[in-house]
């Protein structure tokens, strides 16, 4: 065989391997995390360290719940603002309450700038916490996608009537990823409803899906990432590095994600 033919022969199939390898790769990678306003386990506020555990998984798309804004318990830092900068993500910030001198609510990052972003407003109980869902509208290879980041109440009844807004004020039309703290174990019937709608992102895969909560030891599960049709979830992260335990007292969860055509 002359020396050319093999060079063009081994460099066609490089070519090959790198394509299919392209194919392969996710559209998008979605990250769930209760920050706990960058509060750790150890009782240490240290967003840096918060920052730490994301830039770990480079994630595309950030959902965040217990995010302050300018409170005095976080010493005036604006969460979402600072997470961003420490990330190169764009952040997009959703009130839930006023709290301790500034704001608390989800915020959710992304490498795309949104068109357009809004709140549902999920509180159903003037003597309970005001609960949020914020909503972000992307363009993801093409695709219009609504991302949805919530934390539901710690009560069922509150979150069945929670449940019952999102489902009404989420469109069926359009590509849907829904993630945060839920406050609901699998074993629920709220999660039984969620899962009629939408798709959990572990469901598929081989794994067992791991606990989210406390997250030096974890015993429950109450963290998801959710999504419409329209997605097809190719794999999962269990994050098991040193600082997810310590750094806030939920542990993130992510998931690689590819979009289905048309």
């Amino acid at each position: 065989m002359k020396p050319t033919f093999l060079l063009r022969t081994c460099l066609a199939g490089l070519f090959i391997l790198l394509v299919a390898c392209q194919s392969e790769s996710p559209d998008i990678r979605i990250m769930t995390y209760n920050i706990r306003h960058g509060l750790g386990m150890d009782r240490v506020l240290d967003l840096e360290r918060t920052a730490a555990v994301i830039n770990h998984y480079h994630p595309d798309l950030l959902i965040l719940n217990e995010v302050d804004q300018g409170t005095a318990r976080s010493g005036g830092i604006f969460d979402a603002d600072s997470l961003a900068k420490l990330t190169g993500l764009n952040a997009t910030f959703g009130r839930s309450i006023d709290y301790d001198g500034g704001e608390y609510g989800n915020a959710i990052l992304s490498a795309q700038l949104p068109d357009t972003a809004w709140i549902i407003d999920l509180a159903v109980d003037s003597l309970a916490e005001g609960r949020t869902a914020l909503v972000v509208q992307l363009v993801i290879e093409g695709k219009r996608v609504l991302a949805v980041g919530t934390h539901l109440g710690l009560q069922p009844a509150e979150r069945t009537a929670q449940i019952n807004r999102l489902l009404q004020a989420i469109p069926d039309s359009v590509r849907v990823l829904l993630a945060g703290d839920f406050n609901l174990e699998p074993s629920s019937p709220n999660y039984t409803r969620l899962t009629q709608r939408f798709v959990d992102s572990w469901s598929n895969q081989p794994e067992a899906p791991p606990l989210t909560f406390p997250a030096d030891k974890p015993e429950r599960r109450i963290d998801y990432i959710f999504h419409s049709e329209g997605f097809e979830c190719r794999s999962t992260h269990d994050p098991t590095e040193i600082l997810v335990s310590t750094a806030s007292d939920h542990r993130p969860v992510i998931a690689d994600l590819v979009i289905t055509r048309p």
